[in-house]
């Protein structure tokens, strides 16, 4: 009985993750969709090795697939990484785990390119922001869309994310995040203006935060999208409850230089 025990005590040690795996899992349910690079560096990983080595574990257990093409035209695109079926147990067994996202594992791989590429930007972005949170001294505090589904007063839908800004001053700013596809219909990019529009005026942010309403931040694929954009948003500003807040506008190129453009009202 003694025996019985110690080795049903063996197989539950041996089946134990170590905590980069376990840390692994938790980023691709926070990010849905991540690179090998990218991981290193969530992790903070001296070498790409480390970070394959814990993959291939990952993957042979059936926590994790991954999206990888042998084509030529896709030589240089590295592969991505995301949750399998096989990591929906261990999961619901962790803290700050929505039990809700935890069905969308199963659709997880085939994820169109564009909900792919959304998914690794963000990722991209989360790194920027956490580099120069460190080289200004400032705290992050940063949500993606799975992290904000714990937060229901946050606007429906939900942005790509929202994350605060704490300086040495404790001086803190607020930002959501939108991603916007340049080949998106004009009639939903209104839509989620005017959806902002009623979220600012129904007070709800301020009234369960005690926080001004947060900075918006549209973040372009392309110009078309952007120009349309400023120039809609423009029309309508002091028209709506958006003049109670600041927007800028950038491409993704521009996001990661700094060079955002803040929405004013239109000249008369």
């Amino acid at each position: 009985m003694i025996q019985s025990l110690q080795a049903a005590q063996t197989t539950m040690d041996s089946t134990k993750l170590p905590t980069a795996q376990i840390d692994i899992i938790r980023y691709l349910y926070r990010f849905r969709f991540l690179t090998s690079h990218q991981l290193s560096n969530l992790l903070n990983h001296k070498t790409i090795r480390l970070t394959n080595y814990h993959l291939q574990n990952l993957s042979s257990q059936n926590y994790i697939g991954k999206h990888y093409s042998r084509s030529l035209s896709l030589a240089n695109q590295p592969a991505t990484y995301f949750l399998s079926s096989g990591s929906i147990k261990l999961l619901q067994s962790l803290e700050k785990i929505d039990k809700r996202a935890l069905r969308r594992i199963y659709r997880e791989k085939v994820r169109s390119q564009a909900f792919i590429d959304r998914s690794l930007f963000m990722a991209n972005y989360f790194l920027f922001l956490r580099d120069e949170s460190k080289k200004t001294n400032h705290t992050l505090h940063f949500f993606t869309k799975t992290d904000l589904l714990a937060h229901p007063y946050v606007i429906h839908p939900l942005p790509d994310a929202y994350f605060a800004r704490v300086g040495k001053d404790d001086e803190t700013k607020r930002y959501f995040v939108e991603l916007v596809d340049d080949n998106s219909p004009r009639f939903a990019l209104r839509r989620r203006i005017e959806q902002y529009d009623e979220y600012i005026e129904d007070g709800k942010f301020k009234e369960v935060t005690n926080h001004p309403f947060p900075k918006i931040l549209f973040i372009c694929s392309g110009y078309a999208s952007l120009i349309y954009l400023k120039k809609h948003l423009e029309r309508i500003y002091n028209e709506t409850s958006l003049d109670e807040t600041e927007i800028y506008l950038a491409t993704q190129e521009e996001a990661f230089e700094g060079k955002w453009e803040q929405v004013t009202a239109e000249d008369e």
